[in-house]
């Protein structure tokens, strides 16, 4: 296993550990073991209980980011990274990047948001993310002209 595997599953089993002490000791449950696929069944039974949790926000975001993270090592990207502007989400200071993949690899050509894990774009949506991208760059524009630094 290399290191980055090596790294990426502690980081997985120390999240999933987390979440599930939090689990057992709010419902007072046996904590189950550090086997990632043991914390993994856990925390499936709870998962109705998690989804209504203050922090169900938190876990999402490190879970999602764990898998963006392990997706990368056990696929690393090969292909050309073209950098195509600012990211039009609300609120979202990440720029995007164009995922350009070799021909012949399994993995569509995609653009993702340097910040945000949640902000990518299939091909499918590019025109789409084109159209959003143009009016976030009006809003800012207009509010230079209007005198505002925030550009809002």
């Amino acid at each position: 296993m290399s290191p980055a595997a090596a790294e990426i599953r502690f980081a997985i089993r120390s999240v999933l550990s987390s979440w599930a002490g939090l689990v057992a000791e709010q419902r007072r449950l046996p904590a189950p073991g550090r086997d990632i696929a043991e914390l993994t069944r856990f925390l499936n039974r709870h998962l109705d209980w998690l989804a209504g949790h203050p922090a169900a926000g938190e876990l999402v975001d490190e879970v999602r980011a764990l898998v963006r993270t392990a997706h990368g090592i056990a696929y690393p990207d090969t292909g050309r990274r073209v950098r195509i502007g600012h990211c039009p989400h609300r609120d979202c200071d990440g720029d995007l990047t164009a995922l350009i993949r070799r021909r012949g690899e399994s993995h569509p050509p995609r653009i993702v948001c340097t910040t945000t894990p949640g902000h990518t774009w299939p091909v499918t949506w590019w025109s789409t993310l084109a159209r959003q991208m143009r009016t976030k760059e009006g809003e800012h524009e207009t509010g230079i002209r209007a005198g505002r630094a925030d550009g809002r």
